[in-house]
């Protein structure tokens, strides 16, 4: 796996299971940082919510357009999108009434943590990362990918951006229209096409 670097500047890792070169780390550093003064998460995270940034930043690397952006740019933009999607899926599990523990945490009165104890996927759901299974999640990736690929080429670009974290009034301004002409455009055509697939896992 390739390592996001800056122009001209080496890169320390091939793995997302250690640190990108020092600009890339600072931005992953602040992104966690700013999740845990949020409240929501605790000190005792910092190291997953680091390497779920790491892995955001890897899976997008391909989408980077050194004409539009610096690379340091993108990978804020990208940091900023998973920082909203983190942030909003910890909301919604807190409203449910999950609880924040770590896997590190000792368990039984001897020296097993709850790692030993529990699955990485109910980790997940426990922890708010996810709300569904795995085989929820690959039957609605399939959904989303269906979707996808019937869609114009301008409707696929939309949706490209808001992967990569852009909010709609940047888009608007990427597009160079209106913000109220693209946000009736959004509400009237894309919105309901992926609405719907939320409506058919109820």
């Amino acid at each position: 796996m390739k390592t996001l670097k800056q122009d001209n500047a080496p890169a320390t890792s091939t793995s997302t299971s250690e640190p990108f070169e020092t600009g890339t780390e600072k931005i992953v550093s602040i992104a966690a940082w700013r999740l845990i003064r949020s409240g929501k998460f605790q000190q005792n995270e910092e190291d997953d919510l680091q390497q779920e940034l790491r892995i955001a930043i890897s899976e997008q690397e391909g989408n980077y357009n050194p004409r539009l952006s610096s690379r340091y740019t993108y990978i804020t933009m990208v940091c900023n999108g998973k920082f909203k999607n983190m942030l909003k899926e910890r909301t919604r599990s807190l409203r449910k009434g999950a609880c924040m523990i770590s896997l590190d945490e000792p368990v039984g009165g001897g020296t097993d943590t709850l790692g030993d104890h529990i699955s990485a996927e109910d980790y997940r759901l426990a922890m708010g990362r996810q709300n569904r299974n795995d085989q929820q999640l690959q039957v609605l990736r399939e959904k989303v990918a269906a979707v996808l690929s019937r869609l114009p080429e301008d409707d696929a670009d939309i949706c490209r951006q808001l992967k990569e974290g852009c909010s709609l009034r940047e888009i608007a301004r990427n597009r160079n229209c209106s913000f109220t002409s693209f946000l009736r455009h959004f509400n009237n055509h894309l919105k309901p096409l992926f609405t719907s697939l939320w409506g058919d896992e109820a």
